[in-house]
């Protein structure tokens, strides 16, 4: 898995993801995890550049996300000051 052209606006992040020999286009939003190893980023859409579709296996959603969601233990008590 290849990522290139991120682009951070606010809260949401683009970014093109290489999968299997296509090139898709990934767009996340940031969550405020709620628990220690909790996910930071969560899917808003994905299309395969060349023809639109989302023709993604879940498992190959679920590998981006994992790999865009370190799995860091957050200090919670920063959060809930």
């Amino acid at each position: 898995m290849e990522m290139r052209d991120f682009i951070l606006h606010r809260d949401i992040l683009s970014v093109e993801v290489k999968i299997d020999g296509n090139n898709y286009r990934f767009g996340v939003r940031w969550k405020t995890p709620e628990k220690p190893y909790g996910d930071t980023w969560i899917l808003q859409s994905y299309a395969n550049k060349l023809t639109g579709e989302k023709d993604l296996s879940k498992e190959k959603i679920k590998e981006f996300l994992d790999t865009i969601n370190a799995r860091w233990n957050w200090n919670m008590d920063d959060y809930n000051k």
